[in-house]
């Protein structure tokens, strides 16, 4: 199913593309590559980490904040990148889908004026799971871990173009697969493959 959307995908692009009309980038380069200020006051800071090669995120992908059933892009990830989104404090739904139809949900739950970290993690044909990472602990994904330091050297940081919305419209009969999906295999989730997966107050980080 993935590689048969990923298919449908790239077909897409490459028909655009012939047509002179290919899809407008998502995400542009941040001019400021040092890193983000620190978390505004009334909002927390979460920065998405995607550190995988170019080949293996081949397609942008869409990060959406989930009410209901209605969904928002609140940013953009891609290979070997990182990026910051600001959300009020407290609970939220997100998924992460390239446009095919597979998804990717997970949970926060975070304060604000804090710091929080999350690890786009490439699942072979199944896209890419959003991963909350540690302060601490015996968990790999973790902020003190030995791989930390390397994905955010490796890494550049990106923002949402102004074509982003565009971009995931042209793929909304994708992005729809990849919600329902994401949403059911969250729903099938044990308590304790939830609570893994989970973005808690308690992961915020120094600054």
């Amino acid at each position: 199913m993935f590689k048969s959307s990923l298919l449908a995908l790239t077909l897409l692009f490459a028909v655009a593309a012939q047509a002179g009309d290919p899809p407008p980038p998502p995400f542009v380069e941040s001019a400021n590559q040092s890193g983000p200020p620190a978390p505004p006051a009334d909002l927390a800071q979460i920065i998405l980490v995607e550190p995988i090669n170019k080949i293996q995120g081949l397609f942008p992908n869409g990060i959406f904040e989930l009410t209901g059933e209605q969904r928002k892009l609140v940013a953009v990830t891609s290979w070997r990148s990182k990026t910051v989104l600001l959300l009020p404090p407290g609970k939220h739904q997100l998924f992460a889908t390239v446009g095919a139809a597979i998804g990717h949900a997970m949970e926060v739950n975070v304060e604000a004026g804090k710091r929080y970290y999350v690890l786009l993690r490439f699942i072979y044909a199944n896209g890419m799971q959003l991963r909350p990472l540690r302060p601490s602990g015996t968990s790999e994904y973790r902020v003190d871990g030995k791989d930390f330091a390397k994905w955010m050297k490796s890494t550049r940081w990106i923002e949402m173009s102004p074509d982003a919305e565009a971009y995931f419209t042209k793929l909304s009969e994708f992005v729809d697969k990849g919600q329902q999906k994401a949403v059911e295999n969250w729903q099938a989730k044990t308590a304790a493959e939830v609570a893994e997966l989970t973005l808690n107050p308690e992961d915020a980080v120094a600054f």
